[in-house]
């Protein structure tokens, strides 16, 4: 018994690190999942927003207009056409999103945004010193929806 003192104290410190390390991961990887689920979501919503809007008259030809691009943005960022509140995830604008159409009357709707980790813009080495920058994980969204 006497040979076993101090063996669970240098156990957790062997593991506790790497039990961190793990959780940390998968809390960064639930985040990163949850902001890709609401951009793909928010380019669903614009993209069926803009669709209905964009064939005018009988020509059969899309035309985004200003207008509606803008309110397209919007909801992307805000949530809704006005563009009031909040933005969804934190540092998104309207500048992120992409807006376009094509001969086939299929408007797209791109979102390139930033992925920013719970510790700001970078990771905490686990061994050494130092961080890994998160500046160059983009999150990319794409919606391209047929206006009828």
């Amino acid at each position: 018994m006497r040979s076993q003192r101090g063996t669970a104290m240098a156990e957790f410190v062997i593991g506790a690190p790497i039990l961190l390390l793990l959780l940390y991961a998968v809390v960064e990887l639930g985040r990163a999942l949850v902001q890709f689920s609401l951009l793909t979501d928010a380019t669903r919503d614009a993209g069926r927003f803009l669709a209905s809007k964009a064939l005018q008259g009988t020509t059969g030809v899309v035309n985004v207009s200003g207008a509606d691009s803008g309110s397209a943005r919007n909801l992307v960022v805000f949530g809704n056409p006005g563009g009031t509140g909040t933005p969804l995830l934190p540092g998104l604008n309207v500048g992120q999103v992409t807006i376009s159409s094509d001969a086939s009357n299929n408007v797209a709707i791109s979102v390139n945004y930033p992925y920013q980790s719970l510790f700001g813009g970078s990771i905490p080495r686990f061994v050494g010193s130092g961080s890994i920058s998160t500046g160059s994980m983009t999150l990319h969204a794409y919606t391209a929806v047929r206006a009828l």
